[in-house]
């Protein structure tokens, strides 16, 4: 019996010193680790505003509409003096990241309404309806489709400590229920490499 106990009691420490690395590494080396996906160009907005014609690249999570797995898109938006602006662009991008190709993560529908950033450093994603009427449903499912989000801007607005997901201007629970959405989110998810 002593030898279940202490076989329980390496793998709670396995778990806990497993949970403290991940949250507590640098999210840049598993980023790097994705491979980039190929045969997408970049196309740059149709915005004429520009910082004297700058441009920025952004990555964003795109997932494969036939495997499900995430992979890093390399795409240019136009620089801008307002973050949220930026935000913008990339998340707008993130949604449909070439003229005919959506990405599979978010669904079919999917837009975004508006970003806001408050005093704290959490940005507020307010997407429309269909984020949640037309999510397919299942938890690697909305895994993926909350790791696009989120990595997508935590990892290219280093100003921005937190996500906030909003459907139509309120908070949701859950997705499609089963990641608690109530709080931002502050950390990298996971990902597939």
């Amino acid at each position: 019996m002593s030898k279940w106990w202490l076989l329980v009691i390496l793998l709670i420490i396995g778990l806990v010193g497993g949970t403290w690395y991940l949250y507590t590494s640098s999210p840049q080396g598993m980023i790097d680790a994705l491979p980039k996906l190929p045969g997408f160009p970049v196309t740059p907005p149709s915005d004429s505003e520009t910082l004297e014609g700058q441009q920025r690249e952004v990555t964003l999570f795109v997932s494969s509409a036939s495997s499900g797995v995430l992979t890093r898109a390399i795409r240019e938006i136009t620089k801008r003096d307002d973050i949220l602006d930026e935000v913008t662009q990339t998340i707008t991008l993130l949604i449909q990241p070439d003229p005919d190709v959506r990405n599979a993560a978010l669904p079919d529908g999917t837009a975004l309404l508006n970003v806001f950033l408050s005093g704290g450093g959490i940005l507020y994603l307010n997407m429309n309806r269909n984020l949640q009427d037309r999510h397919i449903g299942g938890l690697n499912a909305e895994l993926t489709t909350m790791t696009a989000l989120v990595n997508t801007v935590l990892l290219n607005f280093q100003e921005i400590k937190h996500v906030q997901i909003l459907v139509e201007g309120a908070e949701i629970e859950t997705l499609a229920g089963h990641i608690d959405c109530r709080k931002p989110f502050s950390n990298v998810l996971l990902m597939d490499s």
